[in-house]
């Protein structure tokens, strides 16, 4: 195996799990790397101004991609989007990272590392937002140490109410706030919580429960729907601006909270590979506040793109089903124990 990888591989504590190809090892080792770099190039100071520019960064980390892509060419096309290849992997990384805290953009649109010595307690590991200055290990994009004296649960990490799944629910289907609405039912869809399928193909003409969603066309606009003394009525949902920010994507807690409410939960199965690693299988996309989690704590398994399917090692598997669980997931396999 390349002495390079090798080296990168030993240096951030990344190992290879039972019967792991050659190519699957190499594209978490460069796929965590790049992260590593990217919150390298924020500690500079270049005449006494510290951090760096975001185009900097971005020229830095396609330079540094276009580099492995040429030492190991059959891992390349695991940092390409075949579905939007206008995405740019480098800028992914760095967005990820400025949102969840660790990179601080100045008035001057400049990144600097946020090194607060904050983390998030995990056994007996820590999630570090920053970069340390003792040893330390990386899993996925996430930088792990020994716990620090700054402690932030996982609920202030992903700045949100306390409400469980079904507490939701109730918060968002409250009779008060529906009414009746003047619009032709034939011009509708609606969710079907009980549907099998992911949630973006669960849409019927028909609504099939009491509680449901509904919409014109799949870009809005959207509604609640409650059936209230034999009647549809309704309440506007905001159509979100969907992007790369940490809070994007939320209506997803919505759909999930609504599936488990009516026993039919989005699933999640994990698959232990051995004493060190597990596979998790998600039957849906997460709201970017759990997706940037799990970036933080695994490695997208498909490529660098994949947002259902995750390895992770095993100690971390408590950390993921917390967050899964809380928003109505229902786990499959892996005999987690919760910390």
């Amino acid at each position: 195996m390349n002495e390079l990888l090798l080296a990168m591989s030993s240096d951030m504590g990344i190992d290879r799990y039972s019967s792991e190809t050659e190519d699957s090892f190499t594209y978490r080792v460069l796929y965590s790397a790049l992260g590593q770099w990217c919150l390298r190039t924020a500690q500079n100071i270049t005449v006494g101004i510290y951090g760096t520019t975001k185009h900097n960064q971005t020229i830095v980390l396609n330079d540094l991609l276009d580099k492995f892509s040429r030492i190991f060419p059959s891992v390349s096309d695991k940092f390409i989007d075949t579905s939007n290849q206008q995405v740019d992997f480098s800028v992914f990384i760095r967005r990820v990272y400025e949102e969840t805290g660790y990179l601080i953009t100045d008035e001057d649109n400049r990144n600097k590392i946020a090194n607060y010595g904050r983390s998030i307690v995990l056994g007996d590991k820590a999630l570090f937002f920053g970069f340390p200055e003792s040893d330390y290990t990386v899993n996925g994009l996430g930088v792990f140490t020994g716990s620090t004296i700054y402690r932030v649960s996982v609920k202030e990490f992903l700045i949100r109410d306390a409400l469980t799944y079904e507490e939701y629910f109730k918060a968002c289907f409250d009779p008060i706030d529906f009414y009746d609405k003047d619009i032709d039912l034939a011009n509708l869809e609606f969710f079907n919580p009980l549907s099998p399928n992911a949630p973006s193909r669960s849409w019927e003409k028909q609504p099939k429960t009491e509680c449901t969603l509904a919409r014109k066309s799949k870009f809005g606009p959207f509604y609640r729907v409650m059936q209230i003394s034999e009647t549809l009525q309704f309440a506007d949902e905001p159509i979100e601006q969907l992007n790369g920010s940490f809070t994007s994507y939320e209506y997803r807690r919505l759909y999930f909270a609504i599936k488990a409410h009516y026993e039919a939960p989005l699933r999640a199965s994990i698959t232990r590979i051995d004493n060190a690693y597990s596979a998790i299988r998600i039957s849906g996309h997460l709201p970017n506040r759990e997706y940037y989690y799990l970036l933080l704590l695994s490695w997208p398994i498909k490529d660098a793109y994949d947002k259902v399917g995750f390895l992770a090692h095993n100690d971390m598997l408590a950390g993921i089903v917390y967050v899964l669980k809380n928003l109505g997931i229902a786990i499959e396999g892996g005999e987690v124990k919760n910390e």
